[in-house]
């Protein structure tokens, strides 16, 4: 079936361009490293248009099979998050759920990051909040494509640099960050962010802005992978990564903006197969 050679193509593909970062591994020296940076940062954008074209073929062929498209967004009567204005901490107080108390603040900066984690929402609330530095995140879980989808504004009167999202789950997994852009004052870009394979039941997400102390300017992230996210810090993580789920999401920063991808196409492949499935039922009758 075509949507099972996909699938190993574009896995495969990945994988095989994802690097495996092991602990105790020899340091590179500082020209060494930039120059592994931005071959990695090369490597990774290629793959994630490997990925997004991928998904662009899936949605044609959910068409062709008279299935049509599925919409991304945040679908409306869902409960949302009690939305806090520009001078209130981002999230508010530290109410959260059992882990998602005790991981606040792992991400909370001030200023421009606006990263600031708060209270987990249950995970069929809808979230749509303005962040202390401009940016409007609406965001809400798909429980068909297993994606959190939604959008960013910039309410700002100046551009937003490097922005981008990630979504806590109370399983201890991080999803993403979004691929880093540039959001003009008054637009609105897409978001979505992969959760397949995991079991959750609450979350909380932040859109982030900037360089940050910790995150690095370079690539995706930086040189987060090996600072201030080493460590499996969350349930039954491997070392090093946020497990959790079906897998560990790359350590290389650059790399993880397309893992998010290949977790949304594993989502829309999982929906197609389901929907072919039922249409089957249909007829079968």
């Amino acid at each position: 079936m075509k949507i099972a050679k996909i699938s190993l193509m574009v896995l495969g593909a990945a994988g095989a361009g994802v690097p495996v970062c092991r602990n105790g591994a020899p340091a590179l020296a500082s020209g060494a490293q930039e120059q592994q940076s931005v071959q990695e940062s090369a490597d990774a954008d290629k793959l994630y248009d490997l990925v997004k074209q991928a998904r662009a073929d899936l949605q044609q062929m959910r068409v062709a099979a008279g299935l049509g498209t599925y919409a991304a967004g945040p679908r409306a009567g869902r409960p949302e998050s009690h939305e806090r204005g520009e001078g209130v901490g981002e999230h508010g107080g530290r109410g959260g759920r059992g882990e998602g108390a005790e991981r606040g603040g792992e991400h909370g900066r001030g200023g421009e990051g606006g990263g600031e984690e708060g209270a987990y929402v249950p995970k069929m609330t809808k979230q749509n909040e303005l962040f202390a530095n401009g940016a409007r995140l609406v965001l809400a879980f798909d429980p068909r494509t297993q994606v959190f989808a939604g959008s960013v504004t910039n309410t700002t009167a100046r551009t937003l640099a490097q922005v981008r999202v990630e979504v806590h789950l109370d399983n201890g997994t991080e999803l993403g960050p979004t691929k880093r852009i540039d959001v003009a004052p008054g637009q609105t870009v897409p978001v979505e962010l992969g959760a397949f394979g995991n079991e959750f039941g609450a979350w909380v997400s932040h859109p982030e802005a900037g360089v940050e102390a910790g995150h690095g300017g370079g690539g995706d992230e930086g040189g987060e992978g090996a600072g201030e996210h080493g460590g499996g810090e969350g349930r039954g993580e491997e070392a090093g990564g946020h497990g959790g789920g079906e897998g560990t999401r790359p350590r290389g920063a650059a790399y993880r903006p397309v893992y998010n991808q290949l977790q949304i196409l594993r989502g829309e492949m999982h929906a197609f197969q389901v929907d072919l499935a039922a249409r089957s039922r249909r007829d079968g009758r």
